[in-house]
């Protein structure tokens, strides 16, 4: 397959809570970007202006289409991202939060990773700066290539480290397979998510040695804490997905050792027991 003939459009899914401040410059990172073929804004019932602004940017833009929850409700960031996913048009799909921002090479190694029409996902470096820190910059990625039958086992272990949300871009059905988001998980729904993608599709490293899009980290972060009762049923809600049989003995045991490091009472061990599945 020649680049010419192959036509690599995205859409990018964002999620949009009390962001007015933000949720433009986040669109206008994008909508730019030759490889973006629509930007779909979901609206959470944000209790400042966002809407507003949102409508505004869907004027604007031919990229932009703005969706709502039913009745307007407030649903979270992982039913936010489930309803673009349903909506979106292009055969890859990207997320990005609307406090943060892509920068222009974005998408310039996922053009080229994707001509191997056997790859579902690529990731990417991220960059993580605080507005209340001027000196802070953490960046987010996988420190080297993993091959794709390993990278459950490392992500899982967290040996290379993770990648972010905004670097991630996976084949829709792929994400239309996985059903998405798990929304009853409060936190952790992404890194759930790239577990279960890592499982069943070929995910390759793309740009992981300088960033492709900035987090940006204040005062009005929608989640600003991650509790150890989080991840335990972050880690619990894994276990209902896979197997000693599906992902071997050994990732098995690494699984429950995550688990059990969590656990603060006997009734978590009872929860885990409940959820043990060997075949």
């Amino acid at each position: 397959m020649t680049r010419e003939s192959f036509n690599f459009k995205v859409s990018v899914i964002v999620p949009v809570y009390n962001a007015a401040k933000f949720v433009r410059k986040a669109v206008e990172s994008a909508v730019h970007v030759d490889e973006v073929g629509e930007i779909i804004l979901i609206e959470d019932a944000s209790p400042d202006n966002a809407l507003e602004i949102c409508t505004q940017l869907e004027k604007e833009y031919d990229k932009v289409i703005l969706f709502r929850h039913p009745n307007g409700e407030n649903r979270g960031a992982g039913a936010s991202r489930n309803l673009g996913i349903v909506n979106a048009s292009c055969e890859y799909v990207a997320f990005l939060d609307a406090d943060d921002y892509y920068l222009s090479n974005r998408f310039e190694v996922d053009k080229i990773k994707f001509q191997d029409r056997s790859v579902a996902g690529v990731y990417n470096a991220v960059v993580n700066v605080n507005l209340d820190k001027a000196d802070f910059h953490k960046i987010y990625t996988i420190i080297k290539p993993i091959d794709p039958d390993k990278l459950f086992h490392y992500l899982l272990r967290g040996t290379y480290g993770h990648f972010h949300t905004n670097g991630v871009t996976l084949k829709k059905d792929l994400l239309d397979k996985l059903r998405g988001f798990k929304t009853d998980l409060p936190l952790h729904q992404d890194s759930e998510l790239w577990l279960r993608c890592a499982l069943a599709g070929k995910i390759v490293a793309g740009c992981i040695a300088e960033p492709t899009s900035v987090v940006v980290t204040h005062g009005s972060n929608r989640i600003t804490s991650k509790s150890n009762k989080s991840k335990l049923k972050y880690w619990l809600s894994l276990m209902e997905e896979v197997s000693v049989g599906k992902i071997g003995p050994y990732n098995y045991l690494i699984l429950l050792r995550n688990v059990f490091l969590k656990m603060t009472s006997f009734m978590d061990i009872l929860n885990v027991i409940r959820r043990i599945r060997l075949l």
